[in-house]
């Protein structure tokens, strides 16, 4: 049997101390935690919803030069495509016993201990990472780095194999936007470019020449007319992305709102304590409706061979 929060002293206590302490949880950044920072995140989806539907439309149809009592006039049409994503619950708890908040109550200015919410703040941000990155496949989810519908270049060089030039760096980095702009006639712009770390580490430590003191990465981005950022992601190697990759990976992509969100209807919130027997428990929940990539064309993968 449980029961909510009790109105006495300690319960007063615990609630006011759990106010703050929920308040400091959100304050928590962890260095390591960037899917916010390189995937437009959207809220417009309703907490109570179980999916949600986006449609695509294209365009179809042409103009021909005809007699002035022309009957075949060339149609024009608007086609639709209708795209669902599931949207799932995200949950976790942590506890305080009974004997943990009437020693605090006993001592002003006492704390009950930070960690234990920031843990589930961690665990909750690791987790909306992860279905950003690679999706949830019992959940249907797709994944931003490892999603089928984006097209996939593979050189026959990388930036980490054999003496590699500047030159050739540069040319690797050129590849994917050059390509991306080509395959959809010109329609896509990529501005973004995320890159496993040792990618990052090169680029951004070799020289452009012997005689320069400018490296690959700041040429790159000086000279190349679409790109305007550069970004580490470590789940981008094969080795740190927990078996979602075989190889390495480069993405190039437009990061526009317009192109590709992470739905997030509910983000992570932490209910009222809850007295279970000699503890008070603390639940926390959030609602995922994972990454929706409404142009697969507006990104391209470079994968080491």
């Amino acid at each position: 049997m449980t029961s909510e929060i009790r109105n006495d002293t300690v319960g007063i206590f615990l609630a006011r101390e759990l106010e703050t302490i929920l308040a400091r949880a959100f304050e928590v950044e962890y260095a390591d935690i960037k899917y916010s920072t390189v995937i437009p995140v959207s809220s417009e989806v309703g907490t109570g919803a179980d999916s949600f539907t986006y449609r695509v439309f294209d365009k179809q149809g042409s103009m021909k030069v005809i007699g002035d009592k022309a009957q075949d006039l060339p149609r024009a049409d608007v086609l639709r495509k209708e795209v669902t994503h599931p949207v799932r619950s995200l949950g976790a708890s942590f506890a305080y016993t009974v004997q943990e908040t009437r020693a605090a109550a006993m001592v002003p200015g006492m704390n009950l201990e930070q960690r234990r919410a920031n843990a589930v703040r961690r665990a909750y941000e690791e987790k909306v990472q992860e279905i950003a990155y690679f999706g949830d496949a019992p959940s249907g989810m797709k994944g931003f780095f490892n999603n089928n519908q984006v097209d996939k270049l593979v050189p026959d060089k990388w930036f980490d194999t054999g003496a590699v030039t500047p030159d050739e760096l540069i040319a690797l980095l050129n590849e994917p936007a050059t390509r991306l702009v080509q395959n959809s006639n010109m329609k896509e712009m990529p501005n973004t470019m995320l890159v496993p770390y040792n990618v990052y580490r090169i680029i951004s430590t070799t020289p452009r020449s012997a005689t320069s003191d400018t490296t690959v990465m700041e040429f790159f981005l000086r000279t190349n007319p679409m790109i305007t950022a550069i970004e580490p992601i470590n789940e981008l190697e094969a080795s740190k992305s927990g078996g979602a990759l075989s190889k390495d990976r480069i993405i190039t992509y437009d990061r526009s709102p317009d192109k590709l969100q992470l739905h997030v209807p509910q983000p992570l919130e932490f209910l009222p304590p809850l007295r279970q027997s000699l503890e008070f428990s603390v639940a926390a929940h959030a609602r995922i409706g994972g990454l929706a990539l409404y142009y697969p064309k507006s990104a391209i993968v470079l994968e080491k061979a």
